[in-house]
């Protein structure tokens, strides 16, 4: 059953977001993977510093810094490396994927000190649009407010990106594109790593698996496109590089935005990851990434996703009304029931799904949530735990 907090999308969206920005680590062996803090630059052996390594990469326009989305070590990685950017480059930019277009002046009023977290997460419809934790990417919002780094929202609307995936690209109307250009071709490798990807999941029942590659491939790159042409608006606009905050999907081997770029006319990409120990290194051409970073295995390096309570709603005038629950769930084993209706919890009225998620949001393991229900018209506190 999908759990509440997953955005609820179509299965071609649904498949984006969970594998393109989260691909498999690349096979093969190598004996220079880096150690923890430092870096082993594709094509050369040693290991190098991040001072060496800024070095190198001083002339770049676009740094992607490629990222698992909930993974809880990436994020303090980008962090970290943003720091160490801006103290060579203060005037660069940096572009975040988790916002669509439509969010710039909300994240440009945050970044004027105009807007607290709340304020930011529910005007950008955070947990309508992007879902995972907050709290994994606040640390590098703050970070651009502190130090006033002008900031771009690379993405579009899943709408848009679901609609030119299924009717294509010249069936969208112009003024409905989002300003979006048209994506240049992918590569024939990308493609059949769409192919392979898709192998591995279940399709639609009444999807033929062509044309399902072909939607996936077009969502995918009009996605890459969208954020693409924001990071080279950045590059015009600021003298310095313009730091992509990215699904590392979006940015290995460069195939997907570095492609886009160079459509696009900018050259000079530079993709960087974290790497972790106990995993295979590539030997040989093609490389993921122009360098990697070492991170240390350990309980520091987890994965963070709110909680989930274990059902499914949809909204109507009283609140949100659970349609499925799952009986083995923290909402199940509070007696929640399907046709419940969800009327607050947290202080927060519950009008729509994103009310609920932002609350889901908050919570931590060992925690316990009241939420206020109506049950067949009367009201009911179910006390849940987490």
């Amino acid at each position: 059953m999908v759990m509440y907090q997953t955005v609820h999308r179509t299965r071609l969206a649904l498949l984006l977001c969970l594998l393109l920005a989260a691909l498999p680590t690349w096979l093969g062996a190598n004996d220079s993977c880096p150690d923890p803090g430092k870096w082993v630059i594709s094509g050369e052996s040693g290991q190098f510093s991040t001072s060496a390594l800024l070095d190198r990469y001083a002339s770049a326009d676009v740094i992607l810094l490629g990222e698992l989305h909930d993974r809880v070590e990436d994020h303090r990685w980008q962090l970290h490396l943003l720091a160490a950017l801006h103290g060579r480059h203060d005037d660069m930019s940096i572009g975040f994927e988790m916002l669509p277009r439509r969010s710039q002046s909300t994240l440009d009023a945050w970044l004027r000190d105009e807007l607290e977290e709340e304020e930011l997460l529910r005007e950008s419809n955070w947990f309508e649009v992007w879902g995972h934790a907050s709290t994994l990417y606040m640390p590098l919002f703050h970070f651009a407010r502190m130090h006033r780094v002008p900031s771009y929202a690379l993405n579009v609307d899943q709408a848009t990106v679901r609609r030119v995936g299924s009717e294509g690209w010249a069936a969208v109307p112009k003024n409905e594109r989002e300003d979006v250009g048209p994506a240049a071709e992918p590569h024939a490798a990308y493609v059949e790593e769409m192919r392979d990807i898709l192998a591995g999941h279940p399709l639609p029942d009444d999807a033929e698996a062509d044309d399902f590659l072909d939607q996936f491939v077009r969502s995918q790159t009009v996605w890459d496109r969208a954020m693409a042409e924001k990071l080279a608006e950045a590059t015009e606009r600021h003298a310095g590089p313009a730091i992509g905050i990215v699904g590392r999907g979006h940015a290995e081997y460069g195939r997907g935005i570095p492609h886009q770029l160079a459509d696009l006319g900018i050259d000079r990409v530079v993709v960087l990851l974290p790497h972790r120990q106990g995993q295979n290194c590539l030997s040989e051409p093609p490389y993921p990434a122009h360098a990697l970073f070492g991170v240390a295995a350990g309980s520091h390096d987890g994965r963070l996703a709110p909680p989930r309570l274990g059902i499914e709603v949809s909204a109507n005038d009283d609140g949100l009304v659970a349609t499925n629950v799952n009986s083995d769930s923290p909402a199940g084993r509070a007696g929640m029931l399907t046709e419940d209706i969800l009327v607050r919890a947290a202080g927060r009225d519950l009008e729509k799904r994103g009310d609920l998620l932002a609350v889901l949001d908050q919570q931590q393991t060992g925690n316990a949530l009241t939420i206020e229900i109506l049950r067949n018209g009367e009201p009911l506190d179910l006390v849940v735990e987490f």
